[in-house]
């Protein structure tokens, strides 16, 4: 881990520090309820005003601390043979896309971020619905993109999310295969990191100070699941990403 001052973090001022804080809020309450979407938000909207090489890493402790608060709520209804296959790929995509982030300048960052993320909210947003076969070179396959996914931009849960929905599988088993598979990818995260020297201590101290948020909304969402309709839910997930995604590619562009 890379020295610095113990309490430094990675916002430089109150109405940035601010605004993390009520983006990891609001993704926590997205996660709590619908299982995923929880990186996503939180590294589109702070990453343009903070650096991706910062957000990433501290998204994956937060994720961590996430997965570990709801694990025992939804093991039974895990995809348990799906959920091995797909953590085999995310081993080896992982380290690619972590590879990619400790190089990249900032400014490449935040527009192949912002490509990802709209790419992957625009086959949110057009119902795609996959019909072809579920074996496992299929599996291994979306698990390696989810693991460079995860390692470039710790967003790797969103293309399983999308294709677990489209291939119809029950809300419930979904939102339980989602919270421990992204468990399991940040781990990854995690280990890959470790060798490449990414983390330092302002990510570690803001990602203490975002737990709180993220708990509070960890806990509300949790809560609204099953009261909330899953489809205006979903739907406004989606407009929030898109228009994230836009702005993140404008801003890089221009």
């Amino acid at each position: 881990m890379q020295r610095g001052p113990l309490l430094e973090l990675i916002t430089t001022g109150l109405t940035e520090t601010a605004l993390l804080v009520t983006s990891v809020f609001v993704a926590g309450v997205v996660r709590g309820c619908i299982g995923f979407g929880f990186s996503a938000l939180v590294v589109a909207s702070t990453s343009l005003f903070l650096a991706p090489s910062a957000v990433v890493p501290m998204v994956v402790l937060l994720e961590i601390v996430a997965s570990l608060q709801m694990v025992f709520r939804v093991w039974r209804d895990v995809l348990r043979e799906l959920l091995v296959v797909l953590s085999l790929g995310v081993l080896v995509g992982t380290p690619i896309g972590v590879y990619f982030l400790s190089i990249a300048p900032a400014d490449t960052l935040r527009l192949v971020l912002s490509i990802m993320i709209l790419s992957m909210t625009v086959v949110l947003s057009v119902g795609y619905v996959y019909s072809g076969p579920l074996n496992r070179p299929v599996m291994s396959a979306l698990g390696m993109l989810s693991g460079v996914f995860n390692g470039v931009a710790g967003i790797g849960g969103m293309p399983v999310a999308i294709f677990l929905a489209s291939a119809k599988f029950p809300i419930r088993r979904i939102r339980a295969t989602m919270v421990i598979f992204l468990l399991v990818t940040e781990l990854i995260f995690l280990a890959s990191a470790a060798v490449g020297d990414v983390y330092r201590w302002s990510i570690v101290n803001t990602s203490v100070l975002a737990c709180l948020p993220m708990a509070v909304g960890l806990m509300l969402g949790s809560r609204l699941f099953g009261k909330l309709d899953e489809g205006i839910l979903r739907r406004i997930f989606v407009l929030i990403l898109l228009a994230l995604s836009l702005i993140g590619v404008l801003r890089a562009v221009t």
